[in-house]
């Protein structure tokens, strides 16, 4: 028994623990996605073998802290660490077996003492020793849209009969009634009820906050008391204590991260306008019509005077003649040709930018930049050949016959390709015109085929009928904007109950009186009709001028908003810049320079080479502070940290590892050039056309001061578990390129990027462990439960295991044996738990937490071709670990 007790307490059982622990989670998660929260729950979270084994970790923590004795040896964050997991724990089993979770169900008027089984809503778990009286639900929403800014419930708490009570329950803000706690959770369809989450866990609660607290100071002292482990290391590579502390600091950081209305115009209407497009664009078929009947002519002539007889050439031409292929080819072509050279000047579509309009959720941007989010939803490219997004948008809208026949609209399917009436250049382009889904009656090839798909379930859907709804949903925003809808730049003056939506020139404009109802009828057509004459002209002042006059109609009559003119700047600046996009490739040009240049000092150390590298050094700050600019004028353009998004996160994260280079680069300039080739390589990835970089309103759940803190502090240890995974391959590689003639000197640079990886290890896992239980405390906060396994959660928690498994593997004898190339190896295999935690989840398994499950982006799958080559270079590296 006493052999036992001793193995159950010792470090390789800690490892054994950990790593079965991990591997049930993991396979927890993708059971879930297979076949649903219940089955996951029955069989691996709330299985009591699970539980058993949560216990014999928190006894293995126990008997290690004892065994090592860790008190007398002032070993406090370790201290402080165990305890606080077990602490932890064991408020998790507290919760468990004496919490009371359930849903309260009022209608407004009505009162409800009965909590109601979140599984099953009919059954009714217990009666409440209170009521509560729902006087009123509102769902606030975005401004002309209907997505939900926020939803709330004024309700009446009775006990004893009595109402002596009246509060205000919305996300994030919650009532206490006694023992338990009231969350806004959901509401009835026709928004005459609302949905209360109700919480009894006082005890368990208050046990696992208190294990928080302790895990926080566990990570003070692990980072700053002298004798941890951090300050080991910093003090192993050669500098004084001082010098450890302001590294410290730094990723600290990282982790906290005018012409009147009534002037008479001479003009035609939307309508009038989009037919005088359409006869130009007849005429112009009239001309290819000429254009072909003379060619045909002249090969008939030939055809005759070569000796052939009449009926030889016409059948020999029957035989040639491609049905009507190269008609429609000649037509697409000589719409483009026309787009081009009938679009609006540069400057006049500068102009048109920096108005503003409301978007579908809401939110009120510069034309600039819905012009080009459209662009990139319909062609995914930021511009159409010479034209650029505000072009394209003017185009599209004033001339629909010429664009109807511009095969700009990306299709990711060459099955659907082929369905249409796409040539084969086109097939081969990816790319359809919007006459292509037409069929020779102006019927839409695809209506029956929509229909049917939207009628499967979602996870029945294949990769053709994924793609047959993105390609349906932007043939139906062409189709909206060719009506001169969905660009909405005339808002109301506020007097209608309409969520003060604003309103397009192609909608019923009906609603506007007086002057208004004759500028904004007459304002869009005017600017298209002098748009005409200023292509003739070349002068485009008096479109610029209109331009102005619809800018002052729209801060007159915008009583919503405040249209912030340097806000607005901001934005047309940001996207000109395109800060993120360059930051990327510099990043990873000169990342790259520099670590060829620092390879060549290794080889010839001359002064010349360090002057490189200083060089080098500074311009990569130089990036680094161009991408602190970027970050920062999108967080004051939106109002928000820019951590809301698949996209944002992605920048976060680059910008976090750049951070985490800088802050190692005091010591190791390999550690920085690693760093900014990582950021670059990341930056680049967000700027591909499968992630959305747009700005949108915050879901109600969101609106919260955790937000910032808890994203920022996970994203931001994902930079130093990147740096890790870097730092890990290069050592390998040096490893790999050892002779005995070297091996002295490469042995130390290994040793001395061990340590650096090792550090940044430490500080990413005390970001991540952070940034997750701050995110259970927000969780608990907003609607109840601090932990609910859901697969984001799951493979957070699955990422911290494999980070304190690598950094405590040097307790292991066995792994402890293999020295600095097993340890740099599992660095490089322990990053795909992140990839998976940040990647995965989101395309791969389904949860709150995900921006949209669907099919991997083929970018995705380059991480197999790295981790193919790292596999190479760690088989490489273990021929010549053990050469001195």
């Amino acid at each position: 028994m006493k052999k036992l007790v001793q193995i159950l307490i010792s470090y390789p059982a800690m490892a054994v623990l950990l790593a079965l622990y991990a591997v049930l989670l993991a396979a927890a998660t993708f059971v879930e996605s297979k076949y649903g929260t219940p089955v996951a729950r029955h069989w691996v979270y709330y299985n009591p073998l699970l539980f058993v084994l949560q216990f014999l970790l928190v006894v293995n923590f126990v008997g290690i802290a004892v065994r090592q004795r860790m008190v007398q040896q002032r070993k406090w964050a370790s201290l402080l660490f165990h305890g606080a997991f077990a602490v932890i724990l064991l408020g998790a089993l507290v919760t468990h077996l004496t919490g009371r979770e359930g849903l309260m169900h009022i209608r407004e008027g009505e009162r409800s003492a009965q909590l109601l089984d979140p599984e099953n809503p009919t059954q009714v778990l217990e009666t409440l020793p209170f009521e509560v009286e729902l006087t009123d639900f509102r769902l606030v929403r975005y401004p002309g849209s209907h997505s939900p800014s926020s939803f709330e419930s004024d309700v009446v708490v009775r006990q004893q009969g009595k109402a002596d009570r009246y509060e205000n329950i919305y996300m994030n803000n919650v009532l206490q009634v006694g023992a338990y706690r009231l969350y806004q959770s959901s509401y009835d369809p026709d928004e005459g009820g609302t949905i209360l989450s109700v919480n009894r866990d006082r005890a368990g609660m208050l046990i696992t906050y208190f294990g928080y607290v302790l895990l926080m100071a566990g990570m003070v002292v692990a980072l700053f008391h002298k004798n941890s482990r951090f300050r080991t290391l910093a003090r192993m590579l050669g500098r004084k204590t001082a010098g450890g502390v302001a590294v410290l600091a730094a990723l600290l950081w990282c982790g906290v991260p005018s012409v009147s209305a009534q002037q008479r115009v001479d003009t035609m209407t939307l309508s009038e306008l989009q037919e005088n497009a359409r006869r130009q664009m007849e005429a112009i078929e009239r001309q290819h019509a000429e254009e072909a009947m003379r060619e045909a002519e002249a090969e008939r002539a030939a055809g005759l005077q070569s000796g052939s007889s009449e009926e030889a050439w016409t059948e020999d031409r029957a035989e040639q003649r491609p049905n009507r292929t190269i008609d429609r080819r000649r037509e697409k072509r000589l719409a483009q040709m026309y787009a081009e050279e009938t679009a609006v000047s540069p400057e006049t579509a500068e102009a048109f930018g920096h108005l503003v309009v409301q978007s579908g959720q809401g939110r009120v941007e510069p034309v600039d930049t819905y012009a080009a989010k459209l662009l990139r939803k319909i062609a995914r490219e930021d511009a159409y050949r010479e034209l650029n997004p505000n072009q394209v948008l003017l185009g599209i809208v004033t001339q629909p016959q010429i664009w109807s026949r511009i095969p700009f609209i990306e299709v990711g399917s060459e099955a659907l390709l082929r369905k249409t009436a796409a040539d084969d250049e086109q097939v081969e382009s990816g790319k359809l015109a919007f006459i292509d889904v037409l069929d020779d009656e102006g019927n839409y090839l695809f209506a029956d085929e929509v229909e049917a798909v939207y009628a499967k379930p979602v996870r029945e859907r294949n990769k053709y009928d994924k793609e047959l709804l993105k390609l349906d949903e932007k043939i139906n925003i062409i189709n909206t904007l060719f009506a001169g809808q969905m660009l909405a730049i005339f808002p109301h003056d506020g007097t209608l109950d309409n969520n003060d939506a604003w309103y397009s020139p192609g909608d019923d404009l009906s609603a506007f009186q007086g002057q208004d109802s004759m500028f904004v009828s007459k304002i869009f057509p005017w600017f298209a009709t002098e748009t005409m004459k200023s292509i003739e002209s070349g002068d485009w002042s008096v479109p610029q001028e209109i331009i102005g006059m619809m800018a002052t109609y729209q801060n007159a009559k915008a009583k919503a908003y405040h249209i912030d003119a340097k806000r607005i700047d901001a934005e047309m600046l940001y996207n000109r810049l395109n800060l993120f996009k360059w930051a990327g490739f510099f990043y990873m040009g000169f990342g790259l320079l520099l670590i060829l240049a620092l390879i060549f000092r290794l080889v010839n150390p001359s002064r010349g080479w360090r002057i490189v590298v200083r060089i080098l050094t500074a311009v990569v700050v130089v990036i680094f502070l161009g991408q602190t600019f970027g970050v920062g004028l999108r967080w004051y353009i939106a109002g928000r940290p820019p951590v809301s998004n698949a996209y944002e996160s992605m920048i976060f994260v680059a910008w976090a590892t750049a951070v985490a280079g800088l802050a190692f680069g005091w010591r190791s300039r390999m550690t920085l050039a690693l760093a900014a080739f990582l950021s670059g390589v990341l930056m680049f990835v967000s700027t591909l056309n499968w992630m959305d970089p747009e700005i949108t309103p915050l879901v109600p759940v969101l609106k919260s001061p955790w937000l910032l803190v808890h994203v920022a502090a996970i994203t931001g240890s994902y930079g130093f578990f990147g740096i890790g995974f870097l730092l890990g391959l290069i050592s390998l590689l040096i490893m790999a390129c050892k002779t005995a003639r070297n091996a002295l000197r490469l042995n130390g640079q290994i040793r001395e990027l061990t340590i650096i990886n090792e550090m940044a290890l430490t500080v990413g896992l005390v970001l991540l462990t952070a940034g997750t239980f701050l995110g259970a405390v927000w969780a608990n906060e907003s609607w109840g439960r601090y932990w609910g396994w859901d697969p984001k959660e799951t493979w957070a928690l699955i990422t911290m295991i494999v980070y304190a498994f690598i950094l405590h593997a040097r307790f292991v004898p066995a792994i402890r044996r293999g020295g600095d190339y097993l340890f740099n190896l599992m660095t490089v295999v322990g990053l795909g738990a992140v990839l998976m935690t940040f990647f995965g989840v989101n395309y791969f398994l389904s949860g709150m937490h995900s921006y949209g499950a669907d099919s991997a982006p083929p970018a995705l799958y380059a991480i197999w071709v790295v981790y193919a080559l790292a596999a190479v270079v760690a088989v490489l590296a273990w021929r010549k670990r053990h050469l001195e």
